[in-house]
């Protein structure tokens, strides 16, 4: 588990003091208020950004870097899709079985403020809290940091990380206590099962030569 830690130190080190920040921002702002003031920054260009960032946090993407893990080490890449996964889950649950009165901004603000919607996003009304694609992007991207372990990555993952994060405040799909406990489930969940799994010794090559040294033992 130290080893494994000390893969991400990076990665952690940065999100705790933001973690800590954000949760004090949100223990002293009413949520609407809040996302009222965060909705007030826009502009063409950060609409056509946001806009595709959020797409960070969604399967397609996420089934591709799990593929070219897998491809450099089976153990890795199935460390990193059994995290990703969990998290997802547990985010899931969470939504559907404990939070499922949380609505989302379009749902709360109706009637009471006109928010800054960007044209050709389809909006939700339900399942607010906790966000899933916080929870996809950091434990996405956590699992990025953790493969590569170098500092340089881990500081643009963690940067990928809050930009996915901050799409969906942004895009008034979430609010901002919704990616907050979305990031943090992300990074517990995943780091916890990825260091697990890939402490086992099997899965060391990748899945091309594993696939081929098992054809050619046939």
């Amino acid at each position: 588990m130290k080893e494994a830690l000390l893969r991400v130190r990076v990665f952690i080190g940065l999100h705790i003091p933001v973690l800590i920040a954000s949760l004090t921002v949100i223990a002293l702002n009413e949520k609407l208020d809040l996302h009222l003031w965060f909705n007030q920054f826009h502009n063409s260009f950060f609409d056509f950004f946001f806009r595709f960032a959020t797409q960070l946090g969604e399967g397609w993407f996420i089934g591709i870097v799990v593929f070219l893990a897998l491809l450099h080490r089976v153990r890795l890449g199935v460390a990193g899709l059994a995290g990703i996964a969990l998290s997802g889950i547990t985010t899931q649950m969470l939504k559907r079985l404990v939070f499922d009165d949380h609505f989302r901004p379009i749902k709360l603000f109706d009637g009471l403020a006109d928010l800054h919607l960007i044209e050709g996003v389809t909006m939700h009304s339900a399942h607010s809290f906790p966000s899933g694609h916080a929870t996809a992007a950091f434990a996405l991207f956590l699992f990025g940091a953790y493969a590569f372990k170098k500092k340089w990555v881990q500081l643009v993952c963690y940067g990928f990380a809050l930009i996915t994060a901050y799409s969906r405040v942004y895009l008034s799909q979430h609010f901002f206590e919704d990616i907050v406990v979305g990031s943090a489930i992300g990074i517990l969940v995943c780091f916890g099962l990825v260091s697990l799994i890939d402490s086992f010794q099997w899965g060391e090559r990748g899945l091309i030569q594993t696939l081929g040294i098992r054809s050619s033992g046939k």
